[in-house]
Parts: C-alpha cells; sequence; structure tokens
C-alpha cells in the first residue's frame, strides 16, 4: 500500500505538536535555578593593579552563572584604557554587559554584568537625585537552558551618611524594572547600608533579602558590617547556598557566592 507523502508530512507536524503541547508545562515547571557571584571590586580593580586574570581565576573557582560588578572602570586612564570587563568576558567565556554610572579618568565608571547564557534585553538607568554622585543600575533579561526567563540586577547605592540618596535611587529602580514586567527578578549589589537602616527597611517593602542572616561583607581583612546584598522579587526566593568569601588582595569588600531558586 502507497501512503501519500501529504499525509505523512501532516502527521509529523500533528506529532510535534503533540510532543511541543506535552513537554512544554513540563519545563515551565522546573525552577529558576542561578549561581550568582556579587563582586565589589574597589575602584575598578586597584588593589589587583586592574589585572583582569586575577579576578577571572576567582570567578572561576565558584562557577557562577552571572556575575555582578560594582566600581567597574572602562577606559579610564587609571587603568591604562583597558576594558577590563571585556578581556574577563574572553577569559572566562561569558557575555559582558557594561552599565555606565558617569565619565570619569578619560573613560566611564560604574556597574558590569558577565553572564553564563545570552540575554535578549539589558539596560541602564542613572538617579543622582539626592546622592552625592550619580548612581546606575544596570540589568539583563536572560532565557535559561529550561526556557525560563529571568531579570538580574546590579546596583551600587551612594555611600554618603544621608540615606535619602539610596532610597531616591531604590525608588528609580523599582519604578524602572518591577513595574509593568512579570519576570523574577535579581537585584544584587553594594546597598551602603546596614540590615536595619532606613534604606533596607525601604528597600524590603519591594524586595526580598534572599539572604539575610549572612555574614558581613567590609572590610575584607576583617568584616565588621553587612552592606553588600542579593535581593529578590518576587519574595518566594529560595536560598538554597549563601557564602561570602574575602580576598583582601582584590578588593575591600567580601564578595558573595549564592545559589538560589526561584519556583
Amino acid at each position: 500500500m502507497r501512503i501519500d507523502n501529504r499525509y505523512i508530512k501532516r502527521l509529523n507536524k500533528s506529532l510535534w505538536l503533540i510532543c511541543w503541547i506535552v513537554a512544554t508545562p513540563a519545563l515551565m515547571a522546573q525552577p529558576v535555578s542561578l549561581r550568582v557571584m556579587s563582586m565589589n571590586i574597589k575602584e575598578g580593580g586597584e588593589l589587583a593593579n586592574y589585572d583582569a586574570e586575577a579576578y577571572s581565576t576567582c570567578i572561576r573557582e565558584y562557577g557562577p552563572d552571572v556575575v555582578v560588578f560594582q566600581e567597574m572602570d572602562n577606559f579610564t586612564n587609571r587603568n591604562g584604557k583597558k576594558d577590563l570587563l571585556s578581556e574577563m568576558a574572553v577569559q572566562l567565556g561569558m557575555f559582558a554587559y557594561f552599565g555606565k554610572a558617569f565619565s570619569y579618568g578619560g573613560g566611564d565608571f560604574g556597574n558590569a554584568i558577565l553572564s553564563k547564557y545570552p540575554f535578549y534585553n539589558a539596560k541602564t538607568i542613572t538617579s543622582k537625585s539626592a546622592a552625592a554622585e550619580v548612581r546606575s543600575c544596570a540589568w539583563i533579561d536572560m532565557v535559561l537552558p529550561n526556557k525560563r526567563k529571568v531579570r538580574v540586577a546590579v546596583t551600587h547605592l551612594d555611600v554618603s551618611g544621608d540615606s535619602q540618596g539610596r532610597i531616591s535611587m531604590l525608588a528609580a529602580i523599582n519604578k524602572n524594572i518591577l513595574d509593568e514586567h512579570e519576570l523574577p527578578t535579581l537585584l544584587i549589589g553594594d546597598f551602603n547600608a546596614t540590615p536595619d537602616s532606613d534604606t533596607m527597611n525601604y528597600a524590603k517593602f519591594k524586595w526580598q533579602d534572599i539572604g539575610a542572616g549572612t555574614g558581613n561583607t567590609i572590610p575584607s581583612n576583617n568584616p565588621e558590617s553587612r552592606i553588600d546584598y542579593v535581593m529578590g522579587n518576587p519574595s518566594n526566593w529560595i536560598k538554597k547556598k549563601y557564602d561570602v568569601v574575602c580576598y583582601p588582595e582584590l578588593s575591600d569588600h567580601c564578595f558573595i557566592v549564592a545559589d538560589v531558586e526561584y519556583p
């Protein structure tokens, strides 16, 4: 009996559709699972003499999916006109995004992200308001291998004693990265505020302190205060593992390495 090729093609399409319908719920049921690392590298990497490999060696030890940086220099005079972020991206085989806060020393200064996965959207916002200097928040949106989408953001809030500048920046962040989207989101970085401060009390109206109760992060040679955070929205992120690791030769801040999951 001869079977019409058109019938076979229709059958193949039907089988593909059935497989897609069956597989999609299973994929969506898988959680967002990430290992993230936060690194304030102090004045663009000054302590490591702006050596990309020094930071890449540290990052390799932990194998994160995403690394966020604060105090990243980009082609400044003091770092020898280097694109330190791109050097690390090549060394680690990761995708890079730099979020400028302001021009500095013949180049730029701000936050940055390295991602193991390609991202389909990236954006930076800046705000000065009551802060001593312009601050930025940069973020990327990516699709994980299980097809779940996630947003990862990095910020570095104002260092001045007045909390108003930090709170104003957080308000701008909330408006820009939380409104009108449904992606599970991480906000990571140096908040320059302790857990019981006005800044963090304001932050926790919208954000979950995923590392609540974990160790201090500064100074790296003898940590006495916790000012670096991994925050999540919505508030049902799960902390699988959360470590504060200190490298005084690389920064005055300890780094955070966290395994987090969103259902």
